[in-house]
């Protein structure tokens, strides 16, 4: 129970960092040749090269980004495993989806995933280069993905993984949707003019977060909204203290409605903010500019990222969806 525990402290905290940093380039990204018959190759982002014969039939997520894209792009009979997240809707946002698929990955057990028999194991560059060693040398394919840090990262990460599962024209279409639901949330907020868009602060029991070139930085942007942390030119490594909050001012607070250890209440957290002395004065407490966007658009690596900028546009811009 305490290392399940710690495996969702660990989920967690990747789920945040994917708001919080930047990496490299991936180097399937420019692979365009058609997957035919008689198999193809993908390159992940350590350099490995894998080949397939056919379309990998039984494949294990090891990341809630990757349970949304496939569960999305694929036939549930294709997945063997999903992160147990999966189920948990506050935090995934394909819980009902996931119901049709079997099994579960707690940990980073590499006997435990070599028991499902799988022909593809899909492990984020976060989770640990002795993982994706051990079950290479047990000759499973392991698949190692950049974890994307702005909205068109993500569109890249969705057409890799449907090359690499051989669904490269599903993956075109997905980016195509979550694209146009960018679009029309882009034609609300370039309404708003320069001089008149709103500051907001995004809080997690972590503390702010959102530096500049990060995941969330990215949802601000598309959703036309200033991004107060990035404003104070904090690195991801940094914590921003209250009497950095009070002077950013904020015309908003972003709160959180996940929270990853069962332990927090969250309406108790609510009115801590509310009524603590260093925030009472700030501009979003003064006119109870106080929002939720739900955790798993908020956190989300996936095509549901969209939603979020959606939900961000909508609660910092209300006036704009009357």
């Amino acid at each position: 129970m305490k290392l399940c525990k710690n495996f969702v402290l660990m989920l967690f905290c990747c789920l945040l960092t994917s708001l919080l940093i930047g990496c490299g380039k991936e180097n399937i990204s420019n692979q365009n040749n058609a997957i035919t018959t008689v198999g193809y190759s993908v390159t992940d982002v350590t350099g490995t090269k894998l080949t397939f014969a056919e379309k990998p039939k039984r494949i294990i997520s090891m990341s809630v980004g990757v349970d949304e894209i496939l569960l999305d792009m694929l036939s549930p009979n294709r997945i063997m495993a999903v992160t147990y997240l999966a189920d948990d809707p506050t935090i995934s946002s394909v819980s009902a989806k996931a119901k049709a698929v079997q099994g579960r990955v707690k940990g980073n057990s590499a006997e435990e995933i070599m028991a499902m028999q799988p022909d593809l194991v899909i492990i984020p560059d976060w989770a640990g280069l002795n993982t994706v060693k051990t079950l290479r040398d047990m000759g499973i394919k392991v698949y190692v993905y950049k974890t994307p840090v702005s909205l068109k990262e993500i569109q890249d990460s969705i057409n890799n993984i449907a090359y690499l599962v051989g669904e490269k024209e599903t993956g075109l279409k997905m980016v195509e949707k979550m694209q146009a639901q960018l679009d029309k949330t882009k034609a609300i907020v370039d309404k708003v003019p320069a001089d008149k868009r709103r500051c907001i602060v995004a809080l997690s029991q972590m503390g702010a977060f959102g530096a500049k070139g990060t995941t969330f930085d990215d949802l601000c942007k598309h959703a036309n909204i200033i991004n107060g942390v990035a404003l104070t030119g904090i690195n991801k490594n940094e914590s921003l203290s209250k009497e950095q909050i009070v002077a950013i001012n904020p015309d908003v607070l972003l709160l959180p409605s996940w929270e990853a250890t069962g332990k927090v209440e969250l309406s108790t957290y609510v009115d801590e903010i509310k009524n603590d002395p260093a925030y009472i004065n700030i501009s979003a407490v003064r006119n109870n500019r106080l929002i939720h966007v739900h955790d798993n658009y908020l956190y989300s690596i996936s095509q549901y990222a969209a939603n979020a900028v959606d939900e961000l546009a909508r609660g910092v811009y209300p006036e704009l969806y009357k």
